[in-house]
C-alpha cells in the first residue's frame, strides 16, 4: 500500500515527535529505526500511512549527515509517498556548518526538487518564529537554555542567517502573516528555501494549507498537526482501524533513562526521585570512560518490579567538566557526547540481556539514539501521543515492549509517570 507521508528524522525522540502527531490524527504510522533494507521496510510499512526514519544525524559530520539522509530518501522514494518532510527539532538546534541545511540538501538533491520551506515553529510546545527570529516560550533562542546545550549551543535565533551557513541553496524568509500568495512570491524571487513565520495555531493551519500542495517540506512536527485533515479533505488519505501489535508478555519494572542535561528533564527526574523510585546517578566521565557498570543492581531492583531511574550526574558544572575533560584528550565535545551516549547504550543493553523491564522511557536525542540501536529495537509502532510531542511505541525487534523516547526538553515535571502508567496499559 502506498503511505500518503514519509520522513527523515535526524534523531529518534524527533521522529516519535513527529510520529506521535500523526498518530494522535489516526495516520497509522511506523518510525524505522535507521537505513533499513528494502525488504524490511516494506514488511514493516505493510499497513502504514506513514514512515518515518530515523537517522541519528544532528551530531555527526556535515557531510555524513547528507550521506545518511539521501539514503534514507532514496529509500522511502520507492514505496511512492505523495508528501515528504525532512523533520528537525522545533529548537532549530545546529552547529553553524549544520546539519539541518545537509539534510535539506539531500532531499532536494535526491527528490530533484528545486523549492521547499522550512518551518522549525512549534506553537503547542512554545516555539515560534517571527521576522525570521525563533522563540522559545517568548524568549529569544539565544537567550533560552538552549544557548548552553552542550552539544548544538543556539546562539543564533535568525533562522535566515543561521541555515544560509549550512546550505548551498538560497535561503529567504516568508514573514509574518505567511500565505501561498507570500510563499509564491518568495520563490519567484529566486529563493530555494523559505523560512516561515508562525506564532498561533491559527497561524499554522493557515500554513498548512499554503504549503500542502508541495511535495517536499521542513521543519517540525507541527504541520502534522494540520496536514491530515487536508488529506483527507482531498481524499488522499482516509483512518482505518485496524488492530494494534501486542507487545510481548512479561517484564518486571519500568526503566527509565535520562542522559539529557536540559532544565526540563532535571525537573522530570527530580519528580520522579521525590515518588521514591530507585535512582542510579552516574558520573558522566565514568560512563565515557567505561568505568561505570551499575548494571547488576539495576537488575536487581527491576527484578523486585521497581522503577528504576538511571541518569548522568546533568547539573552545569558537570557539563563543564566533560567539556574540561574532553578538551584534554583533545576530542570536541560533540565526541565526548557521543562517547556517553554510546556507553550509557551498552549499559543499558547489558541490563536487558540480564532482564527486560515492563517499559522503558529514555530522555534525550543522542541517549536515545544510542539505545534503540544498542537494543536492536529496529522500528517502533506509534501509538498517540501521552503528551505533545512525547507518544507512546511498542518496539518491533530483538525486545518487543513499549517504548517512550522524549526529547530532552519536552514534557511537564510529572511526565516519567505519565510515561510509566502508558506503559503499564500497554504491557
Amino acid at each position: 500500500m502506498r503511505p500518503v507521508f514519509a520522513a527523515v528524522a535526524d534523531d529518534d525522540t524527533g521522529a516519535t515527535d513527529l510520529a506521535g502527531m500523526l498518530a494522535d490524527q489516526g495516520v497509522r504510522t511506523v518510525l524505522v529505526i535507521d537505513v533499513p533494507t528494502l525488504a524490511d521496510l516494506e514488511v514493516w510499512s505493510e499497513d502504514a500511512d506513514a514512515v518515518i526514519i530515523g537517522v541519528a544525524t544532528r551530531s555527526v559530520e556535515p557531510r555524513l549527515a547528507y550521506e545518511h539522509n539521501r539514503a534514507a530518501v532514496s529509500l522511502l522514494a520507492r514505496l511512492n509517498p505523495l508528501v515528504y518532510q525532512i523533520k528537525y527539532c522545533s529548537t532549530f538546534d545546529s552547529t553553524p556548518e549544520g546539519n539541518i541545511g545537509q539534510a535539506i540538501d539531500a532531499a532536494m538533491d535526491e527528490l530533484g526538487e528545486s523549492f521547499t520551506v522550512a518551518l522549525p515553529a512549534l506553537p503547542v510546545n512554545g516555539r515560534t518564529t517571527y521576522m525570521g527570529y525563533h522563540f522559545v516560550y517568548r524568549q529569544l533562542l539565544s537567550d533560552s537554555p538552549m544557548r548552553d546545550h552542550p552539544l548544538t549551543p543556539m546562539r543564533n535565533p535568525n533562522l535566515v542567517s543561521h541555515l544560509s551557513g549550512q546550505t548551498r541553496r538560497r535561503v529567504g524568509l516568508a514573514h509574518y502573516p505567511v500565505t501561498r500568495d507570500r510563499i509564491e512570491q518568495v520563490r519567484a524571487e529566486g529563493v530555494e528555501i523559505a523560512i516561515l513565520d508562525c506564532i498561533s495555531d491559527e497561524d499554522l493551519e493557515r500554513i498548512c494549507r499554503a504549503i500542502a500542495d508541495l511535495r517536499l517540506i521542513t521543519g517540525s512536527s507541527a504541520p502534522a498537526m494540520k496536514l491530515p485533515a487536508i488529506w483527507r479533505e482531498r481524499g488522499w488519505w482516509m483512518p482505518r482501524e485496524l488492530p494494534w501489535r501486542a507487545p510481548a508478555g512479561g517484564g518486571l519494572g519500568f526503566l527509565v533513562v535520562a542522559g539529557s542535561c536540559s532544565v526540563a528533564t532535571r525537573r522530570q527526574n527530580r519528580w520522579l526521585e521525590e515518588q521514591g523510585a530507585v535512582t542510579v546517578v552516574l558520573d558522566p566521565i565514568a560512563v565515557a570512560e567505561g568505568a561505570a557498570d551499575p548494571a547488576q543492581r539495576v537488575v536487581w531492583e527491576l527484578r523486585n518490579g521497581r522503577t528504576c531511574l538511571l541518569r548522568t550526574a546533568s547539573q552545569p558544572e558537570d557539563v563543564e567538566r566533560v567539556a574540561t575533560w574532553a578538551q584534554e584528550r583533545g576530542i570536541t565535545n560533540l565526541e565526548a557526547g557521543a562517547r556517553i551516549a554510546q556507553e550509557l547504550a551498552r549499559l543499558v543493553r547489558r541490563i536487558f540481556d540480564e532482564h527486560r523491564p515492563q517499559g522503558l522511557v529514555v530522555a534525550g536525542g543522542e541517549t536515545s539514539g544510542a539505545i534503540c540501536r544498542a537494543l536492536e529495537l529496529a522500528a517502533l509502532e506509534v501509538r498517540p501521543n501521552i503528551e505533545p510531542g512525547v507518544p507512546l511505541c511498542v518496539s518491533l525487534g530483538r525486545f518487543r515492549l513499549p517504548v517512550v523516547l522524549k526529547s530532552g526538553n519536552f514534557g511537564t515535571p510529572d511526565f516519567y509517570g505519565r510515561a510509566i502508567e502508558a506503559c503499564r496499559k500497554a504491557a
